[in-house]
């Protein structure tokens, strides 16, 4: 059924009334077991230490620990290092440090160990990098070691922690102006990575309760942040609170709160050990074994892993195992694997619509339960918890625990007052930013772009092909109803007041025919929404790129969509219905970086280009620009309409100063 047709009476469209029009839709997980590749459950921990910094062991003795106990992946997370570097350290004459290198050389062996005695009888030890010793350990599909790094800053004197996993290159913290800027500053550099390099890592805060440095409302603040530690095993770092600090719980179900008003991503709680001491046990010690993820994936693999964490397809656990994944559609059914003479409580935790802290809704005492997520709750969450004692816990009295992640339905975050529209903006690779589509509706963006995998009649937004089918990340549930939101929103617009063209652009990564039907199905639900075809009184127009069927869209009388063109393109007799953009990659057209003068030559050559569309009645894009307000500049001197960027502040401050019209 069309959406927008069933909103006839859009004036007095209430928030019951949007929910008939626009299906709420899953903002977490909504795959059901039987229509999901095949899955599988692997045990990790995030969050460790060694010789490499401040951990008092070496990292193959901690790799061995760790595969010995069950693990299939550990990321080992030094300090402001990365373990590629050639490093030796001292080994002090202390009977625990020279009884560690003892039991490295007799595990590993003479062959293995390098090291140099001296005068005084001192000693020292060649650390192994991680690709020495990786090959050592790693199986495929048993074991796996992720390279990973604790940037370490601080704010104030107070300390500020975060790990990035699977990282690719050494993240030198940078400073800010404030516990809440140090932290975006250093995630912005991870993000930043993850773009050029096209690693998928992620970011996450540690330890918050550190010494007390991290507040909810400064986690509030951030963009581009889904994870932090709901419990470290760390003995220093407050997990619980105390009587005038909260704890990490009450913070994650607060900062939760936030991002879902704000139409941000939740926050994701992990569990880690933090352990730094690996012959000395106890309460004043940073242990293994404290705390680690079950990730629930398709394979053993970084990207597989980090997909399926960024889909919340993982809970946290000090001791008790779950049977299956919890987060089910709209319910959470938790199922514990149960060990003999211990008992269980399930706990339901949620927030209310109308309040601002998370309650208690329901505890069983039992195996397994289930709660839906009901209209009058904005988020539900489960912990588990057995009456069995952890086995060197991180404050006596602790029981062996597991956290689900939360669930919540969507909602479209209110529309900013006097947000400018901005007709030369196009947000590339949009659903990289923090909030895909709000941000760039936020800032003005009149263009975005969203690269599709058609995976069994679906489309998954995703750079690269996703390693399973995550239903929060199809076309329809990331943009096409939260765009339908909008328009209702906003009295039948995507920006207010704004009655210029509106393009989705969907670059299909899959192959060009089968795409494009599916493509085709999909709009059909959608079709007064859309400018294209029949219905002339629609308010956005898709656009086609990457791998597109050129003749039988253009052949299709009954098109809902219209083609992302290429230079070779103009001239050929397309319309501007058909082919309303032209665009091409902008070291096709141009070698200048922004260093010096635009070669006149290439200034020309792009003004003869952008002539040449403007006469068809089409715009023209270049795509992978410099983000230089210098090239951005020149762009629109040339006559180029959309600046196609991943900064979206710049470009929406560049073009609002005037300088680029």
């Amino acid at each position: 059924m069309d959406l927008l047709a069933m909103s006839s009476a859009r004036t007095r469209t209430s928030e019951t009334a949007m929910k008939r029009i626009v299906c709420l839709t899953l903002f977490l997980l909504s795959i059901s077991p039987a229509r999901s590749t095949a899955q599988h459950w692997y045990k990790g921990n995030l969050h460790t230490h060694s010789l490499w910094s401040d951990g008092d062991d070496y990292p193959e003795m901690i790799m061995d620990w760790y595969k010995a106990n069950g693990y299939q992946f550990v990321g080992l997370s030094d300090h402001n290092i990365i373990q590629d570097v050639e490093k030796w350290v001292n080994v002090p004459r202390q009977k625990d440090r020279r009884r560690t290198f003892d039991r490295y050389l007799r595990t590993f062996g003479p062959d293995w160990v390098t090291y140099q005695k001296g005068a005084n009888d001192s000693l020292r030890v060649r650390l192994k990098k991680l690709d020495e010793y990786r090959s050592y350990f790693d199986e495929p599909g048993k074991f796996l070691i992720i390279k990973s790094e604790e940037v370490s800053t601080g704010y104030q004197g107070k300390p500020i922690h975060m790990n990035v996993t699977n990282v690719k290159n050494l993240i030198k913290p940078l400073p800010g102006n404030s516990v809440a800027d140090v932290m975006q500053n250093n995630i912005d550099m991870v993000v930043a990575q993850r773009r050029l390099t096209g690693q998928p890592m992620f970011p996450h805060i540690n330890h918050p309760n550190f010494y007390y440095a991290i507040k909810a409302e400064d986690l509030m603040q951030l963009r581009h942040e889904r994870f932090f530690e709901v419990f470290n095993g760390h003995h220093l770092v407050n997990n619980y609170g105390d009587s005038t600090h909260e704890g990490t719980e009450s913070m994650w179900d607060k900062i939760n709160l936030h991002f879902l008003q704000q139409g941000r991503p939740l926050m994701y709680g992990l569990g880690t050990d933090d352990s730094h001491n690996y012959y000395f046990f106890g309460p004043t010690y940073s242990n293994s074994g404290r705390a680690w993820v079950m990730v629930n994936a398709p394979e053993l693999t970084p990207k597989a892993l980090i997909e399926a964490m960024e889909a919340g397809r993982f809970y946290s656990s000090s001791g008790v195992t779950l049977k299956q994944l919890p987060q089910t559609g709209n319910s959470l059914t938790v199922r514990v694997q149960t060990e003999p003479d211990v008992t269980y409580r399930i706990q339901f935790f949620g927030i209310r619509k109308g309040r601002q802290q998370a309650e208690l809704l329901r505890e069983v005492a039992d195996t397994a339960a289930t709660f839906t997520l009901t209209d009058d709750l904005l988020l539900l969450r489960a912990k588990i918890i057995s009456n069995k004692p952890k086995y060197n816990p991180f404050m006596p009295g602790d029981l062996e625990t597991a956290w689900t992640q939360p669930i919540t339905y969507s909602q479209a975050p209110q529309p900013l007052a006097s947000v400018v529209p901005l007709p030369n903006a196009h947000a590339h690779n949009d659903y990289e930013q923090s909030r895909p589509l709000w941000d760039a509706l936020d800032n003005g963006f009149t263009s975005v772009e969203a690269d599709v995998h058609l995976i069994n009649d679906t489309l998954y937004v995703a750079h690269d092909r996703p390693t399973f089918r995550n239903q929060a990340a199809t076309l329809e549930n990331l943009y096409l109803k939260p765009l339908a939101e909008r328009v209702l929103q906003n009295g039948g617009r995507p920006l207010a007041g704004y009655t210029g063209p509106f393009y989705l652009m969907i670059d299909a990564k899959t192959q060009a025919d089968s795409t494009y039907r599916a493509l085709s199905a999909v709009l059909q639900r959608y079709r007064s929404l859309l400018t294209t075809g029949k219905n002339q009184s629609g308010v956005v127009t898709i656009v086609m790129s990457g791998n597109r069927p050129v003749q039988a869209i253009a052949k299709d009388k009954g098109r809902l969509l219209g083609l992302d063109g290429r230079p070779g393109d103009v001239g050929k007799g397309y319309s501007q219905a058909v082919m309303p953009i032209i665009s091409d990659a902008y070291y096709n057209q141009l070698s200048w970086r922004g260093k010096g003068d635009m070669p006149s030559e290439q200034f020309q050559k792009l003004r003869q280009l952008a002539d040449q569309v403007h006469r068809e009645g089409k715009k023209l894009r270049l795509w992978a620009s410099p983000e230089d307000p210098l090239v951005w500049a020149k762009l629109r001197e040339a006559g180029v309409d959309f600046l196609s960027t991943d900064q979206l502040e710049l470009v929406r401050d560049f073009l609002l100063k005037g300088a680029g019209k």
